[in-house]
């Protein structure tokens, strides 16, 4: 399997200048018998590893030079890929188009990560073949977020419809930013009339389509996300917490 990691964005939500990007931010890790303090999308990667995605592709801005010497440095196996311009998470994915695998692969954001991610890749490795997945949380303020609008009559959930931010949510379950999808994506990710694409209008396209898509639900406090200043403390503990947690399990 294979996963693309999106990291071209400029973090200013995050409190930061520009220079050093959100997915730089650290959190913490549990590796080698220590509690240890790493950048998120060092986790995510080393955590995709540990769980056997080997063959992994980052997204960034080619002025992001700090963050390619980073995984140049640490990951010199991943491979990286420039989004020309900022213009959507969708447009970040078909910058990696070359990078798909025709049997399907995990995308993430690089400032996210479920914190239990050996129980997320079961969840995709249960039914591969048979769907594609959507990871889902319960939250208060779906608006913030794309909405999942789902049938529960059995489990996993099947995927109805997906809305990016609507203004009357049909539903409190928004989506995480870890997904499983097919390689027919890409021909559902389309521009929009100010040149942006955005990944949940092309899964919605995909869904009308009939192609199958199921959620996987997730505890709120299993996804952290670095993508604002104001809760930036609250990542730190969780990370921390799952962290000793890690520790405990170990011995």
């Amino acid at each position: 399997m294979k996963a693309i990691i999106t990291a071209a964005g400029l973090g200013t939500r995050s409190g930061l200048n520009g220079i050093i990007r959100k997915e730089l931010l650290n959190i913490y890790d549990y590796r080698d018998g220590s509690i240890v303090l790493r950048p998120i999308i060092d986790v995510l990667i080393h955590n995709l590893q540990r769980v056997g995605i080997r063959d992994i592709a980052v997204v960034l801005d080619s002025k992001d030079a700090i963050s390619q010497l980073y995984l140049k440095e640490t990951y010199p196996s991943v491979n990286i890929i420039f989004q020309k311009e900022k213009k959507g998470f969708g447009d970040a994915i078909l910058s990696a188009a070359d990078f798909f695998d025709e049997k399907g692969m995990v995308v993430a954001a690089g400032d996210g990560l479920i914190l239990d991610l050996d129980t997320a890749v079961k969840g995709i490795n249960e039914k591969m073949g048979e769907d594609w997945k959507l990871f889902v949380m319960k939250v208060d303020n779906p608006s913030s977020y794309g909405v999942a609008v789902l049938d529960r009559k059995s489990y996993p959930y099947k995927v109805m419809e997906v809305v990016e931010k609507p203004s009357q949510p049909k539903s409190n379950f928004a989506i995480c930013a870890f997904y499983y999808l097919p390689p027919e994506i890409l021909r559902f990710i389309r521009y929009d009339s100010n040149g942006n694409a955005e990944l949940t209008d092309g899964i919605n396209e995909a869904i009308k389509s009939g192609i199958s898509f199921s959620a996987i639900e997730i505890r709120r406090n299993s996804w952290i996300s670095v993508g604002k200043a104001e809760s930036y403390t609250s990542v730190l503990k969780r990370s921390y917490d799952f962290a000793v947690k890690k520790e405990l399990y170990s011995k």
